[in-house]
Formats: structure tokens, sequence, C-alpha cells
């Protein structure tokens, strides 16, 4: 599987995962921005595909969407 699909997997999962935390576990209404971070993400992802460096990977860049995910539904928990 390309590196491509692989992330945008990881951010359509975990903009799903915004989705349902915030509705179903946090009763918080999401506003569009921190809603679709992942895909801007991704985007970015996409975009800086081409630049040369050890941490521009695939692995990376999942990871930083989990964390970040992660890091949202914290700011917005407590």
């Amino acid at each position: 599987m390309r590196d491509e699909v692989k992330v945008s997997i990881v951010a359509a999962i975990c903009t799903f995962g915004l989705a349902v935390v915030f509705k179903n576990v946090l009763h918080e209404e999401l506003n569009l921005i921190t809603m679709i971070s992942p895909v801007i993400m991704f985007l970015v992802y996409t975009w800086s595909k081409d630049v040369e460096s050890k941490y521009n990977t695939a692995n990376v860049w999942m990871s930083a969407i989990v964390i970040v995910t992660i890091a949202i539904i914290a700011l917005y928990a407590f």
C-alpha cells in the first residue's frame, strides 16, 4: 500500500473518531477547523512530500495526526 493511502486512512479514522467522541462522549460541539485538523495535516503531508528530510516519512506524519487528535480531545475534555 502506498504511503499516501496509509496516511489518508489514519486521517479519516481520526476525523471520524473526533466526531464520535465529541458527539457521544463529551457532548460538545466542535468547530470546523478543529474537526478537519487531521485532514489539514494530511494535506500538509501531501504538499511536503517532495521535501528531503529523514523526518518527512509516512510514519512520522501518521503519528503526528494521531497525537494532534488525542491532544484536541484532551484539550476539550479537561
